[in-house]
């Protein structure tokens, strides 16, 4: 029988991760991959994007370094379905987190595949997307090739190697600005380790000079989404503290405590989903079969001349992820976490200190899968037992590593039923739809006011959701964003929440709510028929908001009072607070005043006001007719900073600290959103020119690259 090149039968071997990895990512999808979108918890996906509020930073509130996904997910969802995109992604994330925990592993054989698997498939991976926390997995996903990228360049030193760093580095916050947090910790330990390791001065200078230019390279890459973050003047950051650490601490998932549940990789803060732990006796014994696994490569390994400096780097690693995972759990690791969200401006983020599971995942995965490759090798080189012993002693011990990871976090296969796609209710399509047929340029104000809320007619067993309604309305939409979690009501910085939540909870001692919601130009409201919708029930009662369709999911209010996307006025009115204006509404049309918040003189006549007519050029410029009017109100369409909002010299009024507003005069000109191009748009253009200059320099140096 003729014999398999040599040369062949290693590139059919090159091809086994790639098959492997995609039929456990489709195994783990399973009944996902059908028709409809996957909507759960965090995860929300529609027929649109909402790609404007990042691209234009008219959204600031959330640091938006995920911008470049947003605008490849725009493009390819005009291509094809949003659903169909959504599955894509999945796809890749699971099967990116077994190529990657692959190729960071030093060896070929079981132990690669060890990796890769237990990389894919653990409680932290199963119930990140459980909470539709897909983000956090993207980043999680490409971090092994990032950290293969950094232990490679400390080993060469050289230019091309820092470029893939900063650039792989980049895509990992791409996904998730957390992201870029693990990394650094990584890094940083890796990094100290080969430094004390390699002893010689000469290379260590050579591997600091390295270090450092793959660092510039990063922050040239990033200063699309860092000079934004570091120069806003509201960010969420700014309102977490921590109590955040008590609200969304690990909390206990198998009974076992708290520190053995994070170190077992479980131990998320929100409960309500099935582990394996709830089915499997004696499950406890997975976790024991891969810790033994870990720490014995971690033992057998870390004197190795070629990776013991990585495997004693992952040892730290595994001790800083898990100190850190169990924030306001123990006393030592709470009092750092406040700590470092007192001096650390972006820590903040991690109030949910479960995330740092990941590094520990990471971990076992490298660690585990030296043990197998140390008990596989001992096996073939075992002199006391036939061939015959020691091939079966090797299989055994090769299905063995790659069952129990399967059997410890079972219910990630389609999710043990808990998952299912969808789409969204016919009345919301129908909707959506009737809305579209009023061409005007005006709001739509959707309750109950919550900004996660149960949905009955998610098919899903945890019917928690993000509202969606941004990623599926066309119509630009104001909507809950008060997070209400523990003891938590809001961490919002939007003055239009505010004002809209004073008014909510006035609402049954008023009469007149479409005559108060005119001035933020809502000119729809739709209430869902979910949570806690029948306490909505004085919507029917106003003398200004009339049923349009009323259905088994929804119903839709029409304000009858006239609204705009920009109007004039000559009356300015000087009001002490909300409570002052709401009384002066019973008297006065809104619509007919500037109100400004505090001791002020009014002035001008009180007369009709005056719908002007404005073309949008972009989300960031308006063309406005010009009025004989003193003031023109221009009611801003997203949850924006409204001072950023000029025209040309003219002085900005915020109307009811809300809208901005200027004096246009009769010919009229341009409103622009000034902070995307005195910020984004430079830094935009630096970070472009980055990459451009980055992946050419990266592209010439392949090609000059001799050839093995």
């Amino acid at each position: 029988m003729k014999r398999e090149p040599k040369e062949r039968l290693t590139r059919r071997r090159d091809c086994y991760p790639y098959l492997v990895y995609s039929l456990l990512s489709l195994g783990i999808m399973g009944v996902l991959l059908l028709p409809g979108y996957v909507l759960t918890l965090d995860m929300v996906f529609g027929p649109h994007t909402a790609i404007e509020g990042k691209l234009y930073g008219l959204d600031e509130w959330r640091i938006a370094a995920s911008t470049p996904l947003w605008l490849l997910i725009d493009a390819a969802s005009r291509i094809l379905p949003a659903w169909v995109c959504q599955k894509i992604i999945l796809f890749l994330i699971f099967f990116l987190c077994g190529l990657g925990a692959h190729r960071l592993f030093p060896f070929k054989g079981a132990g690669s595949y060890f990796a890769g698997v237990l990389y894919m498939v653990n409680p932290f991976t199963y119930v990140r997307l459980m909470a539709g926390q897909w983000g956090v997995l993207g980043a999680y996903a490409l971090m092994p090739f990032a950290i293969k990228a950094f232990i490679d360049l400390l080993e060469r030193q050289d230019r091309r190697q820092a470029a893939k760093v900063a650039l792989l580095s980049t895509l990992v916050g791409v996904f998730q600005v957390h992201g870029y947090l693990f990394l650094f910790i990584a890094f940083a330990v890796i990094l100290l380790v080969r430094l004390v390791h390699q002893r010689r001065e000469r290379v260590n200078l050579r591997i600091s000079r390295a270090v450092a230019l793959a660092g510039v390279m990063f922050v040239a890459l990033n200063l699309y989404w860092l000079v934004p973050a570091l120069t806003a003047s509201d960010t969420l950051l700014e309102e977490i503290g921590q109590s955040d650490l008590l609200v969304f601490a690990p909390r206990p998932s198998t009974g076992a405590g708290t520190m053995f549940d994070l170190a077992a990789m479980y131990g998320f803060w929100r409960d309500g989903y099935q582990y394996a732990s709830d089915t499997l006796p004696c499950w406890w014994l997975g976790f024991a079969f891969i810790f033994y696994l870990s720490v014995l490569g971690l033992v057998h390994e870390s004197s190795s001349d070629r990776i013991g400096w990585v495997v004693r780097a992952f040892g730290i690693i595994w001790l800083v992820g898990l100190t850190l995972a169990a924030g306001a759990a123990i006393e030592f690791s709470r009092s750092l976490l406040e700590w470092l969200f007192d001096h650390l401006y972006l820590f903040r983020g991690f109030r949910d200190s479960h995330k740092f599971v990941a590094l520990l995942c990471l971990c076992y995965s490298y660690l585990g899968g030296l043990g197998v490759y140390h008990v596989t090798e001992s096996w073939r080189s075992h002199r006391f037992t036939g061939p015959r012993l020691r091939q079966a002693a090797l299989t055994g011990t090769i299905a063995l590593a790659f069952v129990v990871p399967l059997a410890y976090s079972y219910p990630i296969f389609s999710f043990n039923g808990q998952l299912k796609p969808t789409d969204y209710p016919d009345e919301w399509h129908q909707v959506n739809e009737y809305l579209n047929q009023d061409e005007d340029d005006f709001n739509v104000l959707f309750l109950p006011w919550h900004m996660y809320m149960d949905y009955d007619w998610l098919p899903n067993k945890d019917k928690r959701l993000l509202s969606p309604v941004s990623r599926f309305f066309d119509k630009p939409a104001i909507w809950g964003d008060n997070i209400q979690a523990g003891g938590i009501y809001s961490q919002s910085t939007n003055p239009t929440s505010s004002y809209l939540e004073f008014l909510l909870a006035r609402a049954d001692s008023i009469g007149n709510l479409g005559e108060l919601l005119a001035p933020l130009n809502v000119r729809y409201v739709v209430l869902f028929h979910e949570a806690d919708w029948e306490s909505y029930g004085f919507l029917r009662e106003q003398q200004d908001l009339a049923v349009e369709i009323e259905g088994k999911h929804l119903t839709l209010f029409r304000n009858q009072r006239p609204t705009a996307r920009a109007y004039g006025v000559d009356s300015v009115v000087y009001v002490d607070n909300l409570e002052e204006y709401l009384q002066l509404s019973v008297e006065q049309d809104v619509m007919q005043h500037l109100y400004l918040l505090g001791p002020g003189e009014d002035k001008g006549p009180a007369g009709a006001f005056q719908p002007l007519e404005v073309v949008q050029h972009s989300p960031t410029r308006y063309e406005i007719e010009g009025t004989e009017k003193t003031w023109t109100i221009f009611t801003v369409p997203q949850r924006i900073n409204s001072e950023h909002w000029q025209y040309g010299s003219s002085p900005t009024c915020q109307n009811l600290g809300l809208m901005p507003a200027f004096q246009v005069g009769e010919d009229g000109g341009q409103i622009t959103y000034s902070r995307f191009y005195t910020v984004y748009l430079p830094a935009y253009c630096v970070s472009a020119t980055a990459l451009l200059v980055l992946a050419a320099g990266y592209a010439l140096a392949l090609k000059r690259r001799p050839a093995a």
